[in-house]
């Protein structure tokens, strides 16, 4: 049965092993298999009684490429079950499955709709391929996921030029490229022995397609390498294990260690690097409340009295707290050597991590947390600010955050100059998650031409600057200290990119319907 659906299975071992961290080799054909495995169902006379079965077939091999890709790329999931769940491996492993069975169904839904449209508007051979290719896109952008990942992050991976355009297009104007570049090249496979011609214009077409890209980011770097403002951020990479970060979450005796760790660390690093501007802390690293009215608390004054005596500034992920309500916030602190009181109010986040930070639904069925006691239920922030500061305007992102372009849009807009990102990725081991997660936060520097800096947990702590030039990156799982220069632009200019990031969605429903409308082969005349 299996041999029937060997290229859907094609395409889903080119998409996993050409996602991050291996080598993107066929990122340009991985879609290939799955899209001429689709047009093999085009015939529109196929008897009524077997159309439903042949989308059936389709949904059916678009499945399995999601489930095969997500058993590469993801398998990590399987990891962090069992290390943030305290789960067996077994279940870990059921985890695992129910994640590649139900992640990314936009795969077979976008194929099943496209066959189903093909058949109903006769479409030619290029309207069906480029509506898969449109219809693809679409259901990614709009299709609810645990973490939004594509085809255009491994171009940053690979080091290609062309993410420079991406202040113009962004990462998802490389996906949809990458996307459409397969399209190109199903066509030119499809027409490689009748249509020889065609075959090689479409070929020829997606190759220019690449080189051009290319050509222009490297032009348009040049325009990125002026600054006249520098940061330089004194990283402190604390790597606390994952039993004292739960003891410390649940109120356990691990408060005074962490604290420790980090201040020993953080004078260190200042010892080697006097001239730092600002020390760094990653997520929740100070494990408890900081807000001032928590400072008369012992660990608390001992950060205030290490910043006082220090007199250097420190931005921290901690714990927030209002008064006036019982939620906790996972937030980022800035300390004021001048002055004993915050500054700023601290950010808290507001794209919280589901089953993670909050479990889907509890809010209406608190009872749920019953059943779950080892998940967090933190409260949620009220959107993205700028810190602003002693000259500098800082934009804080906690985790996973910076992987929404729309969070990242709206720190530009309030003003932020340099990108911070405070994370904690210490729930995924040696697997792929770390380097993927790192390439795909530093895409949001191109995209809006602000340098970020990303200090970790456990790794990998490091810096991108607002050219795409990556600076020193921390070892995975070690303690570690490093500075980072950071030169940036004072009042930099707003990305065209900006403005169109909430449009994409709205532009691939526009081509899916151009393509439906005049892609008949019913409009053709004899």
């Amino acid at each position: 049965m299996l041999s029937a659906y060997r290229l859907p299975i094609l395409a889903g071992l080119f998409i996993g092993t050409s996602y991050i961290p291996f080598p993107p080799w066929a990122l340009f054909f991985c879609l290939v298999p799955l899209w001429i495995f689709a047009l093999q169902f085009a015939t529109e006379q196929t008897p009524h009684e077997e159309k439903s079965a042949d989308l059936k077939r389709v949904f059916f091999g678009g499945w399995l490429t999601q489930f095969i890709l997500n058993a590469i790329g993801f398998h990590w999931i399987a990891y962090t079950a069992v290390e943030f769940g305290h789960l067996p491996w077994w279940v870990g492993g059921l985890v695992l499955f129910a994640f590649c069975a139900l992640a990314h169904l936009y795969f077979p839904a976008s194929l099943a709709v496209g066959v189903f449209l093909m058949r109903r508007f006769s479409l030619t051979p290029v309207a069906s391929v480029f509506l898969f290719a449109a219809l693809f896109a679409f259901c990614e952008m709009v299709f609810p996921v645990l973490f939004p990942w594509h085809l255009g992050y491994p171009w940053l991976w690979a080091g290609l030029p062309a993410v420079q355009m991406t202040d113009i297009i962004g990462f998802q104007g490389l996906n949809v490229v990458t996307i459409a570049t397969n399209a190109a090249l199903t066509l030119a496979w499809q027409r490689r022995r009748t249509h020889r011609r065609q075959a090689l214009h479409w070929a020829v077409g997606a190759l220019a397609t690449f080189l051009v890209l290319n050509a222009a980011g490297m032009w348009r770097k040049q325009a990125w390498d002026q600054t006249d403002a520098e940061i330089k951020a004194l990283a402190v990479q604390g790597n606390i294990g994952n039993f004292e970060k739960i003891m410390a979450e649940k109120g356990r005796a691990f408060h005074e260690a962490i604290v420790g760790r980090y201040l020993a660390l953080s004078r260190a690093g200042l010892d080697q690097h006097p001239d730092a501007d600002l020390v760094l802390w990653p997520e929740t690293a100070f494990p408890d409340f900081l807000d001032d009215t928590f400072r008369s608390r012992p660990h608390a004054r001992s950060v205030r009295e290490f910043v006082k005596i220090t007199q250097k500034p420190l931005l921290t992920g901690g714990y927030s707290r209002s008064l006036d309500k019982p939620t906790t916030y996972n937030g980022i602190f800035l300390l004021d050597p001048t002055h004993d009181e915050l500054p700023l109010p601290p950010y808290r986040k507001t794209i919280l991590l589901a089953f993670g930070e909050y479990f889907p639904g509890a809010d209406w069925f608190p009872f749920v947390m019953k059943f779950f006691p080892e998940l967090s239920a933190f409260g949620r922030g009220d959107g993205p600010i700028s810190m602003n500061w002693g000259g500098w305007r800082l934009g804080p992102q906690i985790c996973y955050e910076s992987l929404y372009p729309s969070f990242s849009r709206d720190l530009a807009k309030a003003g932020a100059e340099v990108f911070v990102n405070v994370t904690n990725d210490s729930w995924f081991g040696h697997t792929f998650e770390p380097r993927q997660h790192l390439y795909m936060t530093f895409a949001r520097a191109l995209e809006f031409r602000r340098p970020l800096i990303r200090v970790t947990n456990t790794g990998i702590t490091s810096a991108i600057l607002a050219n795409g030039e990556i600076l020193q990156q921390s070892p995975l799982h070690q303690e570690w200290t490093g500075l980072f220069r950071v030169p940036y632009r004072r009042n930099p200019p707003h990305t065209f990119y900006e403005s169109l990031e909430p449009t994409w969605p709205f532009l691939m429903l526009a081509a899916i319907f151009l393509l439906v409308s005049f892609g008949s082969s019913r409009r053709k005349t004899p």
